[in-house]
């Protein structure tokens, strides 16, 4: 995929858009083939970090830690300390508000036994369980500052039931350079996880949040 050719498709996406009274985020949709994800050899499951931040407005996180972690209240947008987290259990009301209400949750390693009981149900149909492969299962030694800066710019390609990948590469803020870029590293990642490689995706398509898709 050249980054001129891509550049020509963002500026195509942006000319098909009606102007919105929000910021809209640009999507990658792959539509693969060619996989049984019956089969583990055939599931992706990786991430990477972007240029820009993936969303318009920063992604609000959840941190569920014990006190050995410092400075957890200074960092995150919300801080659950595990005796709190076992409370949850069987508040339906409160457990749908804080699913929905944060967008990534990080969690220390000795209490994912535990954040997998009470919340792990709900979160993982959601595609918002953490990955430790992103970094989002922590010691009391993890960097705050830095990873919840990094989680802001990281994207998960993970297929689940079927054989389409959707993910977000930017704000329609951004520059057509830096879009042009996410999408190229996005595209490469997701080829080097393909067992066939290009073999397995059956097309690429670019669209904003509300405008029609463009065939890459």
């Amino acid at each position: 995929m050249e980054i001129k050719q891509i550049g020509e498709n963002i500026k195509q996406v942006r000319e098909l858009s009606t102007k919105r009274n929000f910021t809209q985020t640009f999507d990658l949709v792959f539509n693969l083939q060619n996989l049984d994800l019956k089969k583990p050899e055939h599931k992706v499951d990786v991430g990477l970090v972007l240029k820009t931040n993936v969303k318009p407005k920063k992604h609000k996180i959840c941190a569920i830690i014990d006190h050995t972690v410092q400075g957890a209240e200074e960092v995150f947008d919300k801080v659950l300390f595990n005796d709190e987290l076992a409370a949850l259990k069987g508040n339906m009301e409160k457990i749908r508000k804080i699913t929905h209400e944060f967008d990534k949750f990080v969690v220390q390693a000795n209490h994912m036994p535990l954040f997998a009981q009470v919340l792990g149900r709900y979160l993982g149909p959601m595609g918002k369980m953490p990955s430790p492969k992103l970094g989002m299962v922590i010691t009391p030694k993890t960097p705050l500052g830095p990873l919840y800066e990094k989680l802001q710019k990281t994207v998960h390609l993970q297929t689940k039931k079927n054989l389409v990948l959707q993910v977000s590469v930017g704000s329609e803020a951004e520059s057509d350079e830096a879009i042009a870029e996410n999408i190229e590293a996005v595209y490469d990642q997701l080829l080097h996880a393909l067992p066939a490689q290009k073999n397995n995706l059956k097309n690429t398509k670019l669209k904003l949040t509300m405008s029609k898709a463009v065939v890459l």
